[in-house]
């Protein structure tokens, strides 16, 4: 009876572990914009970094509410991601260091009022893709 349910086990152990690798390599990202993924002095940067070099040709309000909320909502971060750090500046598209393009996107966050959390926001392509953006509840 033990080595029974120890093979239960172990293949109840399997299947769990199967499912959750299957619900990760899925298409939906395993955070939100409402999971913290960025923190306040990554977006105080962002801030600076927006205001010396993007407010040339962008101010806040395209960023803020609905304007920005509504075309991105259900979608990764990744997609703000792409046409930020590979269009931007429009006259030196992907210029900047990665880092100030994950600290543009956590600025964002926190112009949308998005909670902060304990761990910066990472600026890779990757990072960006498990991060689903999401009005908040």
């Amino acid at each position: 009876m033990t080595m029974i349910r120890s093979i239960l086990f172990m293949t109840a152990t399997a299947l769990a572990t199967t499912l959750g690798v299957t619900a990760l390599n899925g298409q939906e990202p395993a955070k939100t914009t409402n999971s913290g993924v960025y923190t306040a002095s990554q977006a105080e940067r962002g801030k600076k970094v927006f205001e010396a070099k993007c407010t040339a040709c962008h101010d806040t309000a395209r960023f803020t509410g609905e304007t920005f909320l509504d075309p991105w909502a259900g979608k990764p971060l990744k997609d703000v991601w792409d046409i930020a750090s590979g269009t931007m500046p429009e006259d030196n598209p992907g210029s900047l260091p990665q880092q100030e393009y994950a600290d543009i996107l956590a600025y964002f966050l926190h112009l949308n009022a998005f909670p902060t959390g304990e761990t910066e926001l990472k600026p890779d392509a990757a990072a960006m893709a498990a991060i689903k953006i999401e009005k908040k509840p």
